[in-house]
């Protein structure tokens, strides 16, 4: 029993390290990077090249001895499917062991008008049409990106406001709606999702994760890993009470982040119409009035609710997603001086406030990113499944 875990663990050890490495790695280079022995190294990625799951270019001259065999994770060979169901849209992503897409389907469709029944149903549908595409490629699994609180039992949504959901058994009417495909199906947090293609780009940093949509989100990424807590709900920061007593949140609650900077809560706030794209809300809130005044009103509530993070967690990087990502440099200022009046953390030194990558959908991605989770952690099933194949 104990081999057999061990063999996983390092099998597991060999493949995450040619998924973060930056170019393909020789055997030496992974025996460097896992801190396992060379022969070690060469008998799992045997099995790993035999599995499809990792694949070797030509060999590479590099002066005196013997050529370097490049290794990669293997492409279209495996297929990992992520939906998104927004708002305003229902996005399906498809991606092989590299991360590479595959095929993407996209409707527009106003979730909050309709029932939850509709929007699965429309989701199913984009699944089993990226499915359709790559029909000879064993699926790893779906998981679908929720803007709203989830239970961890059971994938439930328990509250998303955005979307006009309350108690919705997500994970188990999609697994029926895609029978009788036996695909493992999962649900999880937009934002939790999106944090994880900044987590890539960052590799073993600890920084808080801001994503500014229809609502407010964010993330507490601590050495590298996505802080959960008792609920899954750790990082909730668009419900930081930014003004007590103040105006109404879709949650029902006052004062929170969300009911000052989220999209839905500016354009509402300024009378403008649901069809801005959330990528031209600031440009559009500076028709009816100075920029400085949109940037100074949005960066001061964000400030406040930074400054209280940070108070708890100690952390000294703040990452700006969504549509504050493109203001990033312009909110700067107006969020530092606010953290600055208001966080311990100053003392220790400037708080660095930084852009995401830019991402246009992080959250899909992200989903996609998570449904090819279980080929890292337990490589040995898809090892035997290809045996068997």
């Amino acid at each position: 029993m104990q081999s057999t875990h061990l063999r996983e663990h390092n099998l597991s050890a060999v493949l995450r390290a040619l998924q973060a490495a930056p170019s393909p790695t020789s055997r030496a280079g992974l025996a460097t990077l896992t801190s396992l022995t060379k022969p070690t190294v060469s008998k799992l990625v045997e099995e790993l090249v035999g599995a499809g799951l990792v694949e070797e270019g030509a060999p590479v001259s590099a002066g005196a001895g013997r050529p370097m065999v490049p290794l990669r994770p293997a492409a279209r060979t495996l297929l990992a499917i992520g939906l998104e169901i927004a708002a305003d849209h229902i996005s399906c992503l498809g991606i092989d062991l590299t991360g590479a897409e595959l095929a993407r389907r996209t409707t527009y469709h106003r979730v909050a008008e309709g029932t939850a029944e509709d929007a699965l149903a429309l989701a199913a549908q984009l699944v089993h049409e990226v499915r359709a595409e790559l029909p000879d490629l064993p699926v790893v699994g779906v998981t679908a990106a929720i803007p709203g609180r989830l239970s961890p039992e059971d994938g439930r949504t328990l509250s998303a406001p955005g979307l006009d959901w309350a108690d919705v058994p997500v994970v188990a009417r999609l697994q029926e709606l895609l029978e009788p495909a036996q695909w493992p199906v999962s649900a999880q947090n937009d934002n939790r999702l999106s944090v994880l293609t900044e987590i890539d780009r960052r590799p073993g940093e600890s920084f808080l994760y801001l994503r500014g949509s229809t609502g407010v989100g964010g993330a507490v990424v601590l050495d590298g890993g996505v802080l959960e807590g008792a609920h899954g709900w750790a990082g909730e920061l668009g419900h930081t009470v930014v003004a007590p007593d103040g105006r109404r949140c879709r949650c029902g609650r006052r004062g929170c982040l969300e009911a000052y900077i989220s999209y839905l809560s500016l354009v509402r706030q300024a009378g403008l119409s649901d069809d801005v794209r959330i990528e031209d809300l600031v440009d559009e809130l500076a028709r009816s009035s100075s920029r400085a005044e949109v940037i100074g009103v949005i960066g001061r509530s964000l400030g406040l609710a930074i400054a209280n993070a940070l108070n708890v967690l100690d952390l000294s990087t703040v990452v700006l997603s969504g549509y504050l990502a493109p203001i990033a440099e312009e909110i700067t200022p107006v969020v530092q001086e606010t953290v600055d009046r208001h966080a311990l953390a100053a003392e220790a030194g400037p708080i660095a406030i930084e852009r995401a990558d830019g991402l246009a959908d992080p959250a899909l991605h992200g989903a996609a990113r998570a449904a090819l989770q279980p080929v890292f952690d337990q490589p040995v099933a898809w090892i035997e499944q290809a045996r068997r194949a």
